[in-house]
């Protein structure tokens, strides 16, 4: 039976991008391309979804794949994989990215055309992409689809061999311990800023063979409060901890020693706490009070990794142009350029499905 709770925090989760894309201009955190304020609330935010939201995204795929490959074959998923991940984010790269980045130029002083841009931002490729920008927002359909693509065989051979998670075994605080596990592959492969793609296989690979088990979710379900308020817990520390000091610029000891080494793993593993009680926490809570579905939902869901591909371009469009007409009005702003991104977003998602030797480069259905 489909878990309609996962396709609602997926798509929650990624209209959540909305105000935290939009904020991220307004914090000195960074953004994509544009920075117009400093501003606490808008740190505070960034800072309270950061750890774990993108994580969950990974976590419920992970889930996703177990009751895919019930019905489809490994042929057929790895088809369905390129279709849906591979083949939107290169057609995103070609299409989308550049649009996001000539928007951010401009802000930033840039004064030529679209088209120079264009191919300027191309000819110079690997310095793009060694700093992110070919990639940009879309770095989330990329590692999935590496993440997807590298535990396939994992998942062939679990299911080809004889030896079998059970579920009765895997309890919460055994599920707590995977911090530790977590932390450490965090501290490998980030080739993406700040982004491990260890952590996410892990994530992944821990919804696969725990948590799309029916019985270990009713006990996610059970335990939601204490994990969801353990959660909200840790985090205010966090930013009671990380929002006072964005400005601060100390000295930053380079020096490889035990000490610093034990240190980053402390701080990992608070950060990885943070991440995994955000994980099970939120999922419990979906599970209790998000099994439903209805027209909005349901269309929601279908066109979520659409709206993830094409949000990021029309935020940058009005950020541009409603920052430089309304300035000083920085409330304004968010709430227009949020609401006109979201609806900019969906229309181009209606416009795109109508074309039909073009939607299939965005994974967009008939």
């Amino acid at each position: 039976m489909r878990k309609y709770y996962l396709d609602n925090l997926r798509w929650l989760i990624i209209l959540l991008l909305f105000p935290y894309h939009v904020l991220l201009i307004y914090s000195n955190i960074g953004s994509y391309y544009f920075h117009a304020a400093n501003s606490v609330i808008a740190n505070t935010f960034i800072l309270s979804l950061a750890p774990w939201f993108m994580q969950l995204l990974f976590t419920i795929a992970g889930i996703a794949t177990y009751y895919s490959l019930k019905k489809r074959s490994a042929s057929e998923y790895l088809k369905e994989r390129i279709s849906k991940l591979l083949i939107p984010t290169v057609a995103g790269i070609i299409l989308v990215i550049p649009v996001s980045v000539y928007f951010g130029s401009l802000y930033s002083g840039y004064t030529g055309s679209f088209l120079a841009f264009y191919s300027d931002f191309f000819i110079h490729w690997l310095p793009n992409l060694k700093s992110g920008l070919i990639i940009g927002h879309l770095w989330f359909l990329l590692y999935l689809f590496i993440v997807s693509l590298v535990a396939l065989p994992i998942i062939i051979e679990y299911k080809n061999g004889k030896w079998k998670v059970l579920p009765e075994k895997v309890t919460i605080p055994k599920l707590l311990l995977l911090i530790i596990a977590l932390a450490f592959g965090s501290l490998f492969l980030n080739l993406y800023p700040e982004k491990s793609i260890i952590q996410f296989f892990l994530v992944f690979i821990f919804g696969y063979f725990l948590l799309a088990n029916e019985e270990v979710q009713r006990k996610l379900e059970d335990k939601r409060w204490p994990l969801f308020i353990s959660f909200l817990a840790i985090t205010v520390l966090y930013l009671l901890i990380s929002v006072p000091n964005l400005n601060s610029t100390g000295n930053s000891n380079t020096e490889f020693s035990f000490q610093s080494i034990l240190g980053a793993f402390i701080m990992k593993i608070f950060e990885n706490s943070i991440m995994w009680l955000g994980v099970l926490g939120v999922m419990g809570i979906g599970k209790h009070y998000l099994e439903f579905k209805n027209l909005k939902t349901l269309y929601l869901s279908a066109v979520s990794f659409p709206i993830y591909i094409f949000h990021l371009a029309w935020i940058n469009i009005f950020a541009y142009y409603i920052i430089n007409w309304i300035p000083n009005q920085i409330p304004f702003q968010i709430i227009l350029i949020m609401c006109l991104g979201f609806i900019f977003t969906i229309a181009t998602i209606e416009v795109v499905r109508r074309i039909k030797g073009f939607r299939f480069l965005f994974g967009i259905k008939g």
